[in-house]
């Protein structure tokens, strides 16, 4: 068992590079059968109990490792927050230790349904697909690396979101990235040749939905980097300075709206009239501006983005709903607070979150804003269905250095994108900014570290997906379907 386990939790670690920005997807028609094979010679003679224990082990220790390396660039964080550093490797080892427990009911599948070959195959990968549902919605969910995401290696393979989002596409892979099981010992090629052909079937269904985009004339959106090192952001130095660039920047072209990131800003610009004058007065464009800033009211800070006019007016606020948990608030403050060792990290500071998603108007159409981590869920972005025209992303970056974290978190702005069937701007302190057509591809971004800005014309949305209209339903119809299929070749198994 213990040799086992360490292949697994090797395979864990290893599955990360099919993500960006590594993005080595043909691992993954490695790594899944050998799991499979690896937990099939250990469970399949097991009674209930004994099963569910090895599943823990060694499907545990490969999603423990997978979890432990992709989310390793969260400790960058750490480097600028002195009074957590001691948090640093609690966090590193503890979140994908937390995550696995989140998960910990989609065992439950392969434990009673691990029978005929078919069977296990769809028990696995149900199980994974139903794991990264638990980790993205339970307490307040982290999204992030789904095997789905490896699909961003190709523009096609991606569009498959638009009808299943990112769970049900993981289910589908996984299926397809067992078909070698049905060859190595029976030759089982009909089998063998439906599960391989899904992807082909994926990639031809993306090129015919993909199409050239189309413009609207003279509707110009502006996206600004200005490449802020997060230490300078806490030190609040040459704030001054900070403004003039992103001024500098937003004036190198003419544009209907110009987005600035994520508290871009260090001052209460609510509270500040003769800054945003000074801001407007020093725009070449007459247009809008949307700037992400930190709000105050009832005595509670919030993490916001503002949409300033023409006429300096403060047009709209939209203030981050789900926030990040240890980093922008405390959970569970009350308690944790009354240990002494917590106390440290259970201060006064901290944000509220906004109370409803709603979309902003501005002079281009209907913007639906999202701030930061918001865009990695994808049941959190019209949930309303509401008639976006584009789609708003900022963020600070800067916190995560030069890891994988910028490039995972661009992707999932693209998925976003094809989901919804709608463009994405996305402005980054320190990257990576892009402009996201509707079907997730990067018309042009700037990279990870560099300073700059983008204008772009406003890209006209595709006809209303499948996604957007129903979101995951789908996916829960299959799983049910699966399910029955699971205990109809169960019982055919049991009793001929």
């Amino acid at each position: 068992m213990f040799k086992f386990f360490l292949i697994t939790s090797f395979l864990g670690g290893l599955a990360n590079l099919v993500q960006a920005p590594w993005n080595i997807f043909f691992l993954i028609f490695l790594i899944f059968p050998i799991l499979y094979i690896i937990i099939d010679a250990e469970i399949r003679d097991l009674d209930y109990r004994k099963r569910f224990i090895s599943i823990f082990i060694l499907l545990g220790g490969f999603l423990y490792f997978y979890f432990l390396f992709g989310f390793s660039w969260i400790i960058y964080a750490f480097e600028f927050k002195p009074e957590l550093y001691s948090f640093k490797y609690i966090t590193l080892f503890g979140l994908p230790l937390l995550m696995l427990f989140f998960t910990l009911p989609s065992f439950i599948i392969p434990t009673f349904f691990w029978d005929t070959k078919f069977s296990k195959m769809l028990s696995l990968a149900a199980c994974i697909s139903i794991g990264e549902f638990l980790r993205g919605n339970i307490f307040t969910g982290f999204s992030w690396n789904n095997f789905s995401h490896s699909l961003a290696i190709n523009d096609n393979l991606m569009q498959i979101f638009s009808v299943t989002g990112q769970y049900l596409a993981t289910f589908i892979l996984l299926l397809a990235a067992q078909f070698v099981l049905f060859i190595l010992k029976k030759r089982e090629y009909l089998k063998a040749s439906l599960l391989f052909i899904i992807l082909p079937v994926i990639f031809f269904y993306g090129s015919f939905r993909i199409e050239e985009n189309h413009f609207f004339d003279n509707k110009n959106i502006s996206v600004i980097q200005p490449n802020v090192l997060q230490i300078d952001k806490i030190n609040n130095s040459n704030a001054y300075e900070n403004i003039k660039d992103l001024i500098d920047l937003s004036n190198n072209h003419e544009a209907d709206l110009i987005i600035w990131p994520e508290s871009s800003v260090p001052l209460l610009l609510q509270y500040n009239s003769e800054a945003i004058q000074f801001i407007t007065d020093s725009l070449l464009s007459n247009g809008e501006i949307l700037i992400g800033n930190i709000t105050y009211q009832d005595n509670n800070f919030r993490n916001s983005a503002l949409l300033i006019d023409q006429d300096n007016k403060i047009k709209e606020i939209y203030h981050k709903i789900h926030l990040v948990p240890f980093g922008e608030y405390m959970p569970f403050k009350n308690v944790l607070s009354k240990l002494p060792f917590l106390k440290i990290i259970t201060g006064d500071i901290g944000f509220e979150n906004g109370k409803e998603i709603k979309s902003i108007n501005t002079k281009l159409g209907t913007a639906r804003i999202v701030i930061c981590y918001e865009i990695i869920f994808p049941e959190e972005i019209n949930p309303n269905r509401e008639d976006f025209d584009f789609i708003i992303n900022i963020t600070n970056d800067a916190w995560f250095g030069n890891s994988s974290g910028p490039y995972q978190h661009l992707n999932s702005s693209r998925f976003r994108a094809i989901e919804q069937g709608i463009p994405v701007f996305r402005s980054a302190n320190t990257g990576i900014s892009a402009v996201i057509d509707p079907y997730g591809r990067v018309i042009e971004l700037i990279e990870l570290g560099s300073k700059g800005s983008i204008v772009s014309p406003l890209v006209k949305k595709t006809t209303t997906t499948y996604y957007s209209k129903v979101g995951d339903f789908l996916f829960f119809s299959v799983l049910i379907l699966t399910l029955l299929i699971l205990v109809f070749l169960k019982k055919k198994k049991n009793y001929g």
